[in-house]
């Protein structure tokens, strides 16, 4: 069990390490770039390629995105709660509690503790996060309704194509699948570069808010997944993988939206760190419970 857990966290660490060193040293990794070639060309080439290529079947994706938006939905009426009892700004930290970080960490995780099944599972779960990230993630932030900006999003476009091929049952062309599995494939490794090097850049300038919501990032992921599992009577790798993917640190993008909108944005980068290296800390425990629950239903 132990070589197994080394076999999936290894490459989490080794990767991460590697965007890490990258950030702290003289090379010029143009971060920006690389983010919007991830967002914009990656992640829908690989939500597209996975979910058209791996025999995806109309139930699992539906069970996917229902299993998404109940936990984002349990994580913000906790995350809610805890920010007002905890006096901490709303708009501020509402987002960093109820929006994991289910694509830079979840999707590699997902992949090597299930395999390919564990990365249908996980992009089925993500594209879900990613839209609301992208729509009310940044809504609350701004403090106004930001719907519109899914409409700039390629994500969008991949799904509403996964929904098509997957219901009609056309046939995707050679050359689309061959494309996009190769455009999709770099998803993985340059998140994970990009987050050892987005942390490499960060820095805690508040500890106490930064300490509760990496603590309560956790807890309340935990709590919301085997929650959704119990609601929905999930079995198997659907189930370790939701605990898997709901249980992930602070999503990056949310410090992106308080740069933009946010006077604490430096607390925000705090609550980040935090909640990253806590999950990274917790990373064993986490994915020996995500493999017994998905043997033990």
């Amino acid at each position: 069990m132990i070589a197994d857990l080394g076999n999936v966290l290894a490459p989490i660490f080794a990767i991460t390490l590697i965007g890490f060193a990258m950030g702290r040293s003289k090379v010029a990794l143009d971060a920006g770039t690389l983010s919007t070639t991830v967002i914009l060309v990656a992640t829908p080439a690989l939500i597209f390629s996975s979910l058209t290529s791996f025999g995806v079947t109309p139930a699992m994706l539906l069970e996917m995105a229902a299993a998404a938006v109940l936990c984002i939905s349990l994580s913000a009426v906790l995350g809610l709660l805890t920010v007002k009892f905890a006096g901490m700004s709303v708009q501020s930290f509402l987002p960093s509690l109820m929006l994991p970080n289910s694509g830079n960490m979840g999707l590699p995780l997902v992949l090597l503790t299930f395999g390919d099944e564990g990365l249908k599972l996980g992009v089925s779960y993500f594209f879900v996060v990613a839209l609301i990230q992208h729509s009310v993630g940044v809504s609350v932030a701004s403090g106004s309704i930001r719907l519109a900006q899914l409409a700039r999003q390629p994500l969008i476009y991949a799904v509403a194509g996964v929904v098509f091929v997957v219901t009609t049952g056309v046939q995707v062309p050679q050359a689309v699948v061959t494309t996009t599995e190769i455009l999709g494939g770099m998803m993985i490794p340059a998140m994970l570069i990009m987050l050892g090097n987005s942390l490499a850049g960060l820095t805690i300038s508040d500890l106490r808010p930064a300490v509760v919501v990496a603590i309560a990032r956790l807890s309340i992921g935990v709590v919301a997944a085997l929650a959704v599992i119990w609601i929905l009577q999930l079995e198997g790798q659907a189930a370790g993988a939701v605990f898997l993917l709901s249980s992930m640190p602070t999503a990056i993008v949310t410090y992106v939206y308080a740069q933009r909108y946010r006077p604490d944005s430096g607390k925000i980068a705090g609550a980040v760190v935090v909640s990253t290296v806590l999950t990274f800390a917790c990373l064993p425990v986490l994915v020996w419970a995500a493999a017994h629950i998905a043997t033990s239903g």
